[in-house]
């Protein structure tokens, strides 16, 4: 081959060599350029999303609370000061309804007591009882406590309102007797936290009082009808012929030999309702009843006896045991002396019989 031929093949060889050389670099060139196009944002997107610095405002971002900051507060104060009023008041209402209970007591009144202020060395869970009032001789309560100790107050409300007090053996039968001055010391001391009084023999929409008065029986008993006729009347004491009339009534009954017309007589002349207060009066119509061994009477009796001078109770349990009266109910009895002389007269009537 010539030297001309060879020196142009080579020098084309070289040129091509060149031009792949060049292609290269502007193929990674172009990579590069791609990579860095992903890589970094265009001025579109530096448009579409723009980047944010977040900084912390110290101001009030609303200049409307502060303007009306002071109203707010003010606001505030009075929303707080009303519930608080609003719980005063209630707490007061409650309180003067209870004590407007204590002093004048009824049949069937229930009391919420704190049994830590009565009395000490208390188990932890044993706090807060239900008491009832079961009788009232005059001024003298004589009420039954449940037989179930309470961990806080609203589970009272709570025995009460899933009908607990229908229960037979809810209350104790052991009977305690307070004066109305002792109620009256009791609540100031803490002791009775709240009074309440049944509505139609009801609260919080249960039945707590059974309503055996409209019980009906086939039986005629002498004097059964005027004691009826006589609580009738009792209902209206507000008007003064309605309670003469009911001391009619209760007169009759008690004529007729019906024990529960002479309790309620002598409960006429206790009271001094529509007739002068006269206990001597009272106790010989408690007696009445009693010598035909009706409980109440002789525990109405031990009480009256008491706040007379010339009673003595003994010498009643004797005129009982003699007249063959002897029922129980020394378990019932507050009062341990008197249980105490009753059992006494009970063991020396049995000596008595031993040596005739």
């Amino acid at each position: 081959m010539p030297q001309a031929a060879i020196r142009e093949y080579d020098e084309e060889d070289e040129h091509l060599h060149t031009a792949e050389v060049d292609q290269q670099e502007i193929s990674e060139a172009q990579s590069e350029d791609a990579i860095a196009s992903v890589d970094s944002p265009t001025a579109e997107n530096d448009q579409e999303e723009p980047y944010y610095h977040y900084t912390v405002d110290t101001k009030d971002p609303d200049p409307w609370l502060v303007l009306h900051k002071t109203k707010i507060i003010l606001l505030v104060l009075l929303a707080v000061v009303g519930v608080a009023g609003s719980v005063f008041y209630n707490d007061q209402k409650l309180n003067e309804e209870t004590n407007a209970i204590i002093a004048a007591p009824q049949l069937n009144d229930f009391y919420y007591v704190d049994f830590r202020v009565i009395k000490e060395n208390l188990r932890p869970a044993e706090k807060f009882r239900m008491a009832k009032v079961q009788d009232i001789t005059g001024d003298v309560v004589t009420i039954n406590f449940s037989s179930y100790f309470y961990l806080q107050e609203h589970e009272l409300n709570e025995a009460i309102r899933y009908a607990q007090l229908r229960y037979e053996k809810f209350f104790q039968e052991k009977r305690h007797n307070y004066t109305i001055t002792e109620l009256q010391t009791m609540v100031d001391s803490g002791a009775i936290v709240l009074a309440r009084r049944p509505e139609g023999n009801m609260l919080d929409g249960n039945v707590v009082v059974p309503d055996s008065h409209f019980e009906s029986s086939s039986i005629f008993i002498p004097g059964k009808k005027e004691n009826f006729a006589g609580l009738e009347y009792l209902k209206f004491t507000q008007d003064g012929d309605k309670a003469e009339s009911a001391l009619e009534k209760f007169e009759e009954s008690a004529d007729l030999g019906f024990a529960p017309g002479q309790v309620n007589l002598a409960q006429m002349y206790l009271n001094g309702n529509a007739v002068e207060k006269d206990l001597h009066e009272s106790l010989v119509w408690l007696k009445e009843a009693a010598l035909q061994a009706y409980e109440p009477a002789i525990l109405k009796y031990a009480i009256v006896c008491q706040q007379v001078e010339s009673c003595m109770v003994t010498d009643f349990y004797q005129e009982l045991v003699n007249t063959g009266v002897n029922i129980e109910f020394t378990k019932q009895a507050d009062v341990m002396a008197t249980t105490k002389a009753f059992a006494k007269t009970l063991a020396d009537a049995a000596e008595s019989k031993k040596k005739n």
